[in-house]
């Protein structure tokens, strides 16, 4: 009779080679859904971030032109959501970056203000109880304003090119004279001056500017609303380099 051998068991080698065929199908799938476990993560960090930001935009939309200024200084702070949130905002113009905003008014608290092309960087008188007169220097790299006689100082810099001013004095009809003083050098400069055909004589454009670029709108009563953009950034730190979580970015009109 012919015996038959059986061998019911395996090499070491057809271990191994089974072992590598099944890594060689798993560690896909494995790598796979650990990219998809990251990016849903990341998916949802991104939702919770974009929230967080579009809930700052909503209150800077609550506030003053002037406050959300001030509200937009660039600097980072830690918020109850567990992450941390920088605002900038600067006076808007579709026309130009180099934009100054000069708003003057009779609402209480905030009679007289000054925006830069700096975020967050303003000048204000909250109560006007005699004639001012701001001076606004111009070089062709940055920008002092200074506000007489309160004699209140503001400086920053300033990129290549003509500058603009909005002058607002719509709003405005107290009995003392607002005087604009110009100082310009190696810099040119744009005036928009908004006033009423009561408080007109009382609005003052003086200094080096070319009485060219003095564009007067006499007899507006309804401009009581100032531009700005905003943007939101959400970081997980304080770390200076870290690339933010989500940002948001919007123009915004706002009551004066």
């Amino acid at each position: 009779m012919k015996k038959y051998k059986f061998n019911n068991g395996t090499t070491f080698i057809e271990v191994i080679l089974a072992m590598v065929i099944l890594a060689i199908i798993i560690v896909p799938f494995m790598s796979a859904f650990v990219f998809s476990e990251r990016g849903t993560v990341e998916a949802g960090d991104l939702l919770d971030a974009s929230f967080v930001a579009q809930r700052r935009l909503e209150h800077l939309q609550s506030l003053n032109f002037r406050d959300a200024i001030v509200a937009g200084n660039g600097v980072r702070e830690y918020l109850e959501e567990g992450v941390f949130a920088e605002v900038t905002a600067v006076p808007y113009h579709p026309a130009n970056t180099r934009f100054f905003n000069l708003v003057v008014q009779n609402t209480v608290g905030r009679n007289l203000y000054i925006t830069t092309p700096t975020a967050g960087r303003l000048l204000s008188i909250d109560t006007l109880t005699a004639s001012v007169a701001i001076n606004l220097n111009l070089t062709a790299t940055g920008y002092t304003v200074v506000t007489v006689p309160a004699s209140t100082q503001l400086t920053g810099t300033l990129t290549q090119g003509p500058a603009l001013i909005l002058f607002n004095a719509t709003q405005y009809f107290g009995t003392h004279n607002i005087t604009l003083n110009v100082n310009l050098v190696e810099r040119t400069l744009e005036a928009h001056v908004y006033d009423t055909s009561a408080n007109s004589s009382r609005i003052i454009i003086s200094g080096n500017i070319l009485p060219g670029n003095v564009r007067r709108f006499t007899g507006f009563t309804n401009r009581n609303f100032s531009m700005l953009r905003a943007r939101v950034s959400i970081f997980e730190s304080m770390m200076i380099n870290t690339m933010p979580t989500a940002v948001m970015e919007s123009i915004l009109e706002l009551p004066n």
